[in-house]
């Protein structure tokens, strides 16, 4: 456990260096400057943050440095979960911070759009699941072309999300949703909780057999 707690600080430390550049884009997209679009900000600012923690570690001699390390490929792998998920947690925390400060500003009132960030947890996770055996399987060079595919994937996944949630059909669906609490929660858990462990499984039989 003190092993996996060291390199998710790693990963912490090294996202570090790119909060200006989030903080920016939160403080433009969250309607301090335009018209607020909270779908700007919880759609694309969560996706930049995990990609950002993901490739930290995005060059050839820093992988050859890690599993020059007395700690298993498993744990590397896990790591980047762990800190994929925190980071995760932790922008959509400062989302719902800048979006209700900038709500506060324009319309004197602190607003939480429930859905909205339900929708970019399980979006988010789901996307991680996806994105990191592509990561591990394609390696340091195939990583940079996926980061790239996956950023022009949020932004047009951005668009598609907001036009679903004005769709009335899916407002029958997020209603039926809001009206079965418990039965919506264990089912959004075990989706998630399947996905992460199978792809978990996966990144990792990658990453073992990967020569590096």
């Amino acid at each position: 456990m003190p092993k996996l707690i060291c390199l998710v600080r790693k990963d912490l430390l090294l996202v570090r260096r790119y909060l200006w550049l989030l903080v920016i884009y939160a403080v433009i997209f969250s309607g301090f400057i335009q018209s607020s679009n909270s779908t700007l900000i919880y759609g694309i600012l969560p996706g930049m943050v995990m990609i950002l923690a993901i490739g930290s570690d995005m060059r050839q001699s820093n992988q050859q440095f890690l599993v020059s390390l007395p700690v298993k490929r498993g744990y590397l792998v896990l790591s980047k979960y762990v800190s994929s998920l925190v980071l995760l947690v932790v922008a959509v925390v400062f989302c719902v911070l800048v979006s209700g400060a900038a709500d506060t500003v324009h319309h004197g009132t602190f607003q939480v759009d429930k859905v909205l960030v339900l929708g970019t947890l399980v979006s988010m996770v789901l996307f991680l699941s996806v994105y990191l055996p592509l990561y591990f399987w394609l390696g340091i060079k195939g990583a940079q072309y996926l980061n790239v595919a996956m950023m022009v994937i949020i932004l047009g996944g951005n668009g598609l999300i907001a036009s679903l949630l004005n769709n009335s059909d899916m407002a029958f669906v997020i209603n039926w949703f809001s009206g079965h609490p418990v039965a919506s929660g264990v089912f959004a858990v075990g989706v998630l909780a399947l996905a992460g462990i199978v792809s978990y499984f996966i990144s990792r039989a990658i990453f073992v057999k990967r020569d590096l």
